[in-house]
């Protein structure tokens, strides 16, 4: 990761070494179900690189990751399920009827906390999303989770998605997470894609094709200590965390 990208995990850090005295988790879905109201996000439910939203307490920032990525290049969206015209230039899953969050073009999905609390990520449902384009082969990519802990290190886990049933179609999965991720405490999460090929190849942030869908992400929010003024600093810390961010996908 870059330095800039590590600076700003700093300021994540002193935040969460101020939550003390914790609680117990509190279980959360954010279900992308929520109007969305972000003056950050001025073509919602389209967004661009750097566009930041807001569901169920915590802050949402699509990205693109590309070295040459330009504010406002479409990097993702939230689709509803229910109309049959959302995808009308894609292959999107089928069977959820509900809103999803659509990752595109490569895009990387990064999340936290409003508060600035603890969290841990439990399950989601996801699947791959085709550029209808071509012919998807039975693993059609990888969805990688990335944890940020405090102190700035890192934990990963990866997740296999299908390509096109019998009938040619995509749908949504249910993961849960598992080892490390279910007993970690997070400060930042980032989701993103890996296109895959017929012979097993599959590569990030190069395609253009390492899209997914996502729903109801699970998340285990640990509460902070009952103090307002606490609760404004950590929120004000995590705010200059999440401007602009970069991944790897090693």
């Amino acid at each position: 990761m870059g330095a800039n990208f590590m600076k700003k995990l700093a300021f994540g850090a002193v935040a969460a070494a101020m939550v003390a005295c914790l609680g117990s988790a509190q279980a959360g879905v954010i279900t992308f179900d929520e109007p969305i109201n972000s003056p950050f996000a001025p073509f919602a439910p389209f967004f661009g690189d750097g566009d930041e939203f807001y569901q169920s307490d915590f802050w949402l920032q699509p990205f693109s990751n590309a070295a040459e990525a330009q504010p406002g290049d479409l990097v993702g969206a939230v689709v509803d399920g229910s109309d049959p015209f959302a995808c009308s230039t894609m292959l999107c899953p089928t069977g959820n009827a509900s809103n999803y969050y659509a990752s595109l073009n490569d895009g990387v999905l990064a999340l936290g906390h409003l508060g600035g609390n603890f969290f841990r990520v439990n399950g989601f449902d996801a699947s791959f999303l085709g550029n209808g384009v071509g012919a998807l082969p039975a693993v059609a990519g990888l969805l990688r989770l990335q944890g940020i802990r405090a102190n700035g290190t890192s934990i990963t886990q990866t997740y296999l998605l299908d390509g096109p049933d019998a009938n040619g179609n995509l749908g949504f999965d249910s993961y849960l997470t598992t080892g490390a991720f279910r007993t970690t405490d997070l400060v930042m999460l980032f989701a993103f894609g890996f296109a895959c090929n017929e012979l097993g190849t599959c590569n990030a942030f190069t395609t253009n094709r390492g899209q997914f869908a996502l729903d109801n992400l699970d998340i285990g929010v640990i509460p902070e200590p009952a103090s307002l003024a606490l609760a404004t600093l950590s929120l004000g810390l995590m705010g200059a965390v999440h401007r602009r961010r970069r991944v790897v996908a090693a």
